[in-house]
């Protein structure tokens, strides 16, 4: 009977399969694994050491298409870029797509790798991943970079919400499924953001596809987010402002500030009036 109990369990814990291949990456030494779970397998890959840092992928992409980020990263930090649902080498169930059941797919690998906290760089879906994260799985996070996120579809400029409106007419079963999950994107309550309690820098290009009204709106809603607008540059910022986003990553690192104008004007308004 404990044989038995042992084998049931074995087959319904989340377990790690060996590694795979070795990846070299600009000659930085890397492996890649996969995690298998009750609904496939999730593949990740590891490089460097340090601090944790997760990094999240946008839509249609994989950890494959951050490598030529990891060198950068991996100087300081343990890098782990996994590959979401139907993305890069994981696993593609055949029900759709949903940020929720990603965002747990993210925090079951947390839990698996065994770090105390992650930081987090999360682009596009991998942004919103980090915000469904940043308020259900706060205490695994210290500090968050997320570019080019939205936390509900009408946050996106209304011509590309119609574009993605046709993705019934899309050929590609795989495409039609990535863009059907950001069109059926169920909205992150602001009641919500406003649970993130840990350091969130929000970056948004000034011609995104995310509205700049909407990344305000969240820039205000979390307690502690800093707002970084690259100029000229659209939703891909990772390609036009690499320099860019690894620089305000590393000032992120530093204890976070949150200085006040109105603050600053209050004490100097108690020097400069004096009441007769």
């Amino acid at each position: 009977m404990r044989k038995v109990i042992l084998v049931i369990v074995c087959l319904c814990s989340i377990i790690l399969v060996h590694a795979q291949e070795r990846i070299e990456v600009d000659g930085l030494e890397g492996k890649g694994y996969y995690l298998e779970t009750d609904w496939g397998k999730t593949y990740y890959e590891i490089y460097g050491e340090g601090q944790p840092l997760l990094i999240l992928h946008g839509n249609g992409g994989s950890s494959k298409s951050k490598r030529y980020m990891t060198k950068e990263f991996a100087q300081n930090h343990l890098v782990i870029a996994m590959d979401a649902r139907c993305h890069g080498n994981s696993t593609c169930p055949e029900s759709d797509l949903d940020y929720f059941e990603l965002a747990e797919d993210v925090y079951n690998l947390m839990e698996h790798l065994g770090h105390e906290k992650y930081a987090i760089w999360g682009h596009s879906d991998g942004g919103i991943l980090g915000l469904i994260l940043g308020y259900t799985h706060t205490d695994k996070i210290d500090r968050m970079l997320l570019s080019g996120a939205n936390a509900q579809l009408q946050g996106l400029e209304p011509e590309l919400i119609e574009i993605m409106s046709n993705f019934e007419r899309i050929k590609d079963p795989m495409m039609k499924k990535h863009i059907k999950l950001m069109y059926d994107q169920k909205p992150i309550p602001v009641s919500e953001l406003k649970k993130v309690s840990v350091p969130v820098m929000l970056m948004v290009g000034d011609r995104d596809a995310v509205k700049l009204d909407h990344t305000l709106d969240m820039f205000k809603a979390l307690p502690m987010a800093q707002l970084c607008v690259l100029p000229g540059t659209t939703h891909f910022i990772e390609n036009e402002k690499k320099e860019q986003l690894i620089y305000w990553f590393n000032e992120f690192e530093k204890p976070f500030k949150k200085p006040s104008t109105v603050e600053i004007a209050e004490q100097m308004a108690k020097v400069l009036f004096v009441d007769h």
